[in-house]
């Protein structure tokens, strides 16, 4: 009764309204019909308007955009309206219809028709007005301050490979925090504000951690205001994308933060050096991505340098703080700590702003050395910024090595071999393969770290060995992450007089580090059951070890003790079943080792550099032994031969052991274990290495190490793998020509009496030599006599101590020769006069450093030729020092672009510089110092004053501080003649 009486008492019925009551179904079809044909309208024009799009680079007018909006609110509003159900809703229990939700449902239905009848009408665009201009070229991103030339450097190489028609694909790469994103935030900036012809449109994509095709299809088309239809497949999209993108002309993709590479044509980027086509920018963490996606060029943002760091510190921290006489140097501490990471230094700068409470200060510096940093910003943004790249390592075994990695002490240089072997040792590489193989894995694995900015690859200066460092805020990290279980204790480099206390090593640890401290004995009893890595090298620990110290370790599988004063090691070592590696090397007191018959599974035993005189008891018992190391220890040459055979071998060093008249004996040894695949011994004589060689054993190995003569540890070259040295011998004793190892990469030729110049009997070898050291060779005159020895591989050529040494090459050069050398260094070579000649100075492509010292008569550098100028594309450093009678580098012009650092250093006569003769804009750029007393300096002044004037920021003054008097550079004698220096090549 109540919906009658409301019914009955409505008084605006109309004949309209009655006619809805008494048909519903008719009005609602009419809605129906027309609402059908506004989708159809709306979907002819989006289709127009993505032709437009596409083809013609075109947007549709605001008109368009107004009227597209209205439908979709009419479409939206109608999807959710079912009449028909309404208009069949009764009352009085089904007995009439419901005709007050009839009436109600008329007057919508009657509006809506009038709402598609107008839209209808509007649909009529004329073709003018239904698309507009194209929009702008990009669109620009909030930025900071580029802070120092680090950043400077990066945008510059940017920007020009921006320009070149080569470089379509460039790749940006550095650590998480570093900057990537500000740098080419200011390069998208910078290509909208500037009058930049070379792009019509940049388009800037953030690609998220867990992005894919479909993600990033998406992401680029929401930037071009490109719609996907839900029934889009991948090709679908990729070919509506190529086609947007293709249309419009040239554009700049730039894509930040990319964590995986992508395949350009599955996400429809058309790359071409074609008229058409565009430029992909990336930024990544791991430089494998950019060369995945194949990048023509690859860009490292490097962290700040000392400097630039402690001046954006100073800006965030301010000057009010810092100019504080008790908190400016306590600043520059947590500064340093920051390890030139822009993130850190702006996170910890705010930080700590305007606080000038000393004790917050070093709390601050406490908590980063010891990685604990609860700094306000420090675990919620560097630490998490960082996580992210630890988490998007490839696998477990990856992330494992990698915190590995945090054992070593804060800064230090890691060496490659070593750490690698560690991983190989506990197992982290898997327990089956050769030794080989896992290092070879090993190797994979260490790119990937270096790749991924995880770990940085830094050649110690003046050498070819590479070293691997972590940076301290990702070793911050990486320890962070280990006290997540408490597996890890790490003290390394502490400056610990005594061992952790007891309390601290608790049941879960798994690996300790206690390297690089001043432990003095190890007096504690730790009960660690879980522990499989124990490293003490470099500790005093001549104070004595408690009898028991290992009686709990009973899982250890890596023991590191060298580089220590242990003298006498426990009888509970004995009994560390478990135990794979034990590194005694360098133990300087060590005098005995107790049993280890029970150390059935132990595989690697260094004794290298010990007093021992005799093999610890058990050795024959080693049945799982691979690598043994005996190396200038007072270990017989006959007691060692009981192991050679041993079955399982892989690794064996006998350098430099006592060695009575055992040589036939020991090379037939030798020759008759074929399980070795590495192998590092002296030969006492030319007759012993000529018997060996021609035995064809070292053919098996993968690496060896070969001394012949009467080696001296104190004095030794210091030589790689794959390499062979020469020491106090007659060379020419042999009588069979052609015998050196053709695998030899490596030449050591040291205080050899007889030589004249290098043998022909190594020319099996040329072609692969990449070292050379010759020194003390007094009868040798020139390097080179054979014209068909170019040694076209060789890198380092190191000379000293030749007296009668008169230049490199005897006869003119041949096309090639020394074609690959990178470092030249000629010291106290006292007959020498001129040094290259100009003809094989040409061939001299690859020369990056040249340092020659204390050659008494050496007058010119490159001898004159008929051929112009000399050009040594690569050289970047030159230094010259004692070298009294020297008057000019070269007698002609010398060009060399990319020239960085020069040192002149008691060079009197030396007045001009050949590079200086008509200098060169790329000179000016690259030259990043020049040095040399004031004297000299002034001299080159009035000389090449054009030359000098321009290089005069640069220059730095060497202050000599050894003589007096205004003629004292004449007097030379203050220079070393060599006879004292080092031998250590590395």
């Amino acid at each position: 009764m109540q919906c009658l009486c409301t019914q009955c008492s409505s008084t605006t019925s109309t004949s309209e309204k009655c006619r809805y009551l008494r048909k519903p179904k008719a009005a609602l079809q009419i809605l129906t019909e027309k609402t059908e044909l506004l989708l159809a309208r709306d979907a002819d024009v989006r289709t127009k308007l993505d032709e437009e799009k596409m083809f013609r680079g075109m947007y549709p007018t605001a008109e368009v955009k107004l009227w597209l909006n209205n439908v979709r609110k009419v479409k939206a509003a109608l999807s959710s309206f079912d009449g028909e159900v309404q208009a069949k809703k009764t009352c009085l229990c089904g007995c009439f219809p419901n005709y007050y939700v009839r009436l109600k449902l008329g007057n919508y239905v009657r509006k809506k028709i009038h709402e598609v009848d107008k839209l209808l009408d509007q649909s009529k665009f004329p073709e003018i007005s239904l698309v507009g201009l194209m929009p702008e070229k990009g669109k620009a991103l909030p930025t900071s301050t580029l802070v120092g030339e680090t950043a400077t450097i990066v945008l510059q190489r940017t920007w020009e490979y921006l320009s070149d028609v080569n470089s379509q694909i460039i790749g940006i790469y550095g650590m998480g925090g570093v900057g990537k994103t500000s740098i080419i935030k200011e390069i998208n900036n910078k290509l909208l504000t500037e009058d930049h012809t070379d792009f019509d449109n940049v388009i800037w994509v953030t690609a998220s951690k867990d992005s894919n095709t479909e993600k990033l299809q998406k992401d680029i088309a929401k930037e071009l205001d490109l719609c996907f239809d839900d029934e889009d497949g991948e090709t679908r999209r990729a070919r509506k994308l190529y086609e947007a993108l293709w249309r419009r002309r040239n554009f700049l993709l730039i894509i930040d933060d990319l964590w995986e590479a992508f395949s350009l044509e599955n996400v429809g980027i058309p790359i071409s050096t074609n008229i058409r086509g565009g430029k992909l920018l990336i930024t990544t963490r791991s430089l494998r991505v950019c060369r995945r996606m194949e990048a023509e060029q690859e860009i490292e943002v490097c962290v700040l340098s000392q400097q630039e760091a402690w001046d954006l510190f100073r800006q965030k921290v301010g000057e009010g703080v810092i100019s504080s006489p008790k908190l400016h140097d306590l600043a520059k501490r947590v500064a340093k700590e920051c390890g030139g990471l822009p993130l850190a230094l702006i996170t910890i700068g705010r930080a700590m702003r305007n606080e000038n409470r000393i004790k917050y200060w070093q709390t601050a510096l406490s908590e980063l050395k010891n990685s604990t940093a609860s700094i306000e910003g420090m675990s919620s943004q560097v630490f998490a910024q960082l996580r992210f790249s630890y988490d998007r390592l490839k696998d477990d075994m990856t992330r494992s090595c990698f915190l590995y990695c945090a054992l070593y002490p804060e800064d230090h240089l890691i060496e490659t071999e070593e750490v690698i072997k560690y991983w190989v040792w506990e197992g982290l590489l898997g327990r089956s393969g050769s030794q080989t193989d896992k290092m070879k894995l090993g190797e994979m694995v260490l790119n990937e770290l270096v790749s991924t900015c995880m770990l940085e690859s830094v050649l110690q200066q003046g050498t070819t060995e590479k070293y691997l460092k972590m940076h301290d805020l990702i070793r911050d990290m990486a320890i962070t992450l280990t006290r997540e279980n408490s597996s890890f204790m790490v003290k390394s480099g502490c400056g610990l007089r005594v061992p952790p206390a007891e309390n601290e090593w608790h049941l879960g640890l798994e690996r300790v580090s206690l390297m690089r401290n001043d432990i003095r004995s190890l007096c504690c009893e730790p009960d660690c059951p879980k522990l499989c890595t124990l490293l003490m090298q470099y500790n005093s620990i001549d104070k004595g070890t408690l009898p028991t110290f290992f009686k709990n370790l009973r899982n250890l599988e890596v023991l590191d003790l060298s580089y220590t004063g242990v003298d006498n090691l426990p009888e509970s070592l004995s009994h560390l079943k478990n135990l794979h590696a034990l590194l005694l090397r360098s133990c300087w007191n060590l005098w005995r080792v107790p049993t280890l018959v029970k150390l059935k599974k132990l595989g690697v035993f260094d004794l290298t550099y010990t007093p021992l005189q005799h093999m610890p008891e058990g050795m024959h018992a080693l049945e799982n032994l691979r690598h043994l190391s005996l190396s200038y220890t007072k270990v017989s040459i006959a007691q060692s031969l009981n192991l050679v055979n041993h079955k399982f071998l892989e690794s064996l060093s006998l350098i430099s052991l006592p060695m009575p008249a055992v040589g036939p004996t020991l090379v037939d040894a030798l020759a008759s274990c074929t399980s070795l695949v590495e192998l590092e011994v002296s030969f006492g004589c030319m007759q012993d290495f000529e018997r060996y060689v021609a035995s064809g054993h070292w053919g098996w190995l993968e690496n060896f190490k070969f001394l012949i003569g009467d080696d001296d540890p104190h004095s030794s070259v210091h030589i790689g793998k794959n390499s062979v040295g020469f020491f106090g011998v007659d060379m020419y004793e042999t009588s069979c020509p052609g015998w050196l190892p053709d695998r030899v990469i490596e030449l050591a030729i040291h205080a050899c009496p007889s030589i004249t110049h290098l043998p022909i009997f190594i020319t099996a070898a040329a072609s692969k030599l990449q070292r050379c050291i010759i020194q003390y060779c007094e009868k040798m005159e020139f390097i080179i006599v054979a014209e068909w020895l170019t040694f076209p591989n060789m890198e380092w050529l190191e000379i000293e101590g030749l007296s009668n040494l008169c230049g490199l090459c005897k006869e003119i050069a041949h096309a090639g020769t020394f074609s690959g050398l990178k470092v030249l260094h000629v010291r106290a070579c006292n007959s020498l006069k001129t040094l290259i000649p100009h003809e094989l100075g040409q061939h001299l492509i690859n020369l990056v450093e040249i340092k020659i010292e204390n050659c008494e008569k050496i007058s010119q550098v490159i001898s004159d030729g008929n051929d112009g100028d000399i050009v040594f594309p690569a050289l970047e450093i030159l230094k010259l020092s004692c070298l009294p009678e020297l008057k000019q580098i070269s007698g002609g012009v010398m060009i060399c672009d990319l020239l960085s650092s020069v040192d002149v250093y008691r060079c009197p006569e030396l007045t001009r510089l050949s590079f200086l003769v008509d200098i060169r804009d790329e000179l000016v750029h690259s030259l990043k110092q020049i040095r040399g007393s004031k004297k000299w300096w002034k001299g080159l002044m009035r000389n090449q004053e054009n030359g000098a004037n321009r290089l005069r920021p640069v220059y730095e003054e060497i202050t000599e501080h050894s003589v007096d008097g205004e003629d004292s550079e004449d007097d030379h004698s203050v220079c070393s003649d060599g006879s004292g220096s080092s031998l250590s090549g590395r």
